[in-house]
């Protein structure tokens, strides 16, 4: 995904972790520490947000944002894959997706 120099400039924003899955669930890439159970539930929220988005004439949901109050997940369906990352609350969500993204 991104090499140690990148993670660690990440890291100072509030990153915790990253995962990419296949539609099934399968995961493609990680990074961090325990991000197994996230890589399952990023292929559960992405299914499921493509049956929410159907029946109101949407083709899929660009992003699912989910916020705790220590915790911030974006899930972010792409191609053939989808993109999770975790972070802390008070994170730039942005500057880190942007990493990911570009």
């Amino acid at each position: 995904m991104l090499n140690q120099s990148d993670l660690g400039e990440l890291e100072a924003m509030g990153f915790i972790g990253a995962i990419r899955c296949a539609s099934n669930g399968a995961i493609i890439d990680a990074t961090g520490d325990d991000l197994e159970v996230f890589g399952n539930i990023l292929g559960y929220i992405s299914q499921v947000a493509d049956m929410i988005g159907e029946p109101f004439g949407m083709d899929s949901i660009e992003e699912i944002h989910i916020e705790s109050a220590n915790t911030k997940a974006i899930c972010i369906p792409q191609e053939d894959s989808s993109l999770g990352v975790l972070c802390s609350s008070r994170s730039n969500t942005d500057a880190i997706l942007e990493a990911f993204i570009n």
